[in-house]
């Protein structure tokens, strides 16, 4: 594996399954509601600015995060 690459993806998530069990990666951050880079692009970003302050970069290694979790979780 090279250095980390980050990929938002809103709604191939099933497509990430089986590449999530079958290799190492640097993680996978999923959104599944298409219109929420539109609708609160500030609030998408720091959710994943906490998702990497909790995680750090090291804690997604072979990990799949929803973003939506943790967006619905800072907007509780």
């Amino acid at each position: 594996m090279t250095g980390p690459t980050l990929r938002l993806d809103e709604h191939v998530g099933r497509a990430f399954e089986p590449f999530h069990r079958d290799q190492t990666h640097a993680g996978i951050v999923l959104y599944r509601e298409q219109d929420l880079p539109d609708r609160d692009p500030e609030g998408l970003g720091r959710a994943l600015d906490e998702v990497f302050a909790q995680d750090g970069a090291d804690g997604l290694e072979n990990e799949i995060v929803d973003l939506g979790d943790w967006y619905d979780w800072l907007h509780e």
